[in-house]
């Protein structure tokens, strides 16, 4: 909603005590907003590493547990995780964060949940169009890392291309999107 000229100023008019006070009730109904303003006054780059280890942690017990049932409930447990990564991004705007932890979120998939994934693949047309889609936005997002991360990054890309490369029921996606089938930096 824009705000009329008028409003604008007789606001800016309006005494410092009473300006804060306003301003401090309507920042505090936007949580992600509150979440920024906290990160870059009061934290600042040193929590950024902790913030990315927490999420980290996430995906780690989401790809452990062992009682999804299909490849349908471990989807709507990564796009969980993937909320996280994107709430991450939104505060800190940490790339690399995104990058590292959407490759680790489609790794830990596959390999912690290789015998579901083989057993259920005929219900896995979903979750093979959410990785391959997982990966593709890795490999646009890659280019804008520096590139002194990118050796860092490598064996971790070329795992999560040969996870997706290699689930068949990816390959009609695959088809779409075109996904390297190997990344050298």
């Amino acid at each position: 909603m824009k705000i009329a000229k008028e409003l604008q100023e007789a606001i800016v008019q309006m005494p410092d005590k009473e300006k804060n006070k306003l301003l401090l009730r309507l920042v505090a109904k936007d949580s992600l907003l509150v979440e920024k303003l906290q990160h870059q006054l009061l934290e600042g780059t040193a929590d950024v590493t902790q913030r990315r280890g927490e999420i980290a942690g996430k995906i780690e017990q989401m790809a452990g547990y062992q009682h999804y049932e299909t490849p349908g409930w471990l989807m709507m447990s990564m796009r969980d995780s993937s909320g996280s990564i994107s709430r991450h991004v939104k505060v800190t705007k940490d790339k690399l964060g995104e990058v590292q932890l959407t490759i680790q979120l489609v790794n830990q998939a596959f390999g912690g949940q290789q015998k579901l994934l083989q057993q259920k693949s005929r219900k896995a047309e979903n979750f093979a169009e959410y990785v391959v889609k997982k990966a593709d936005m890795v490999m646009k997002k890659l280019p804008k890392v520096h590139p002194d991360y990118f050796i860092e990054l490598e064996d971790g890309v070329n795992q999560m291309l040969a996870y997706v490369h290699g689930y068949q029921p990816c390959q009609v996606f695959l088809r779409e999107i075109d996904v390297p089938k190997r990344w050298n930096p």
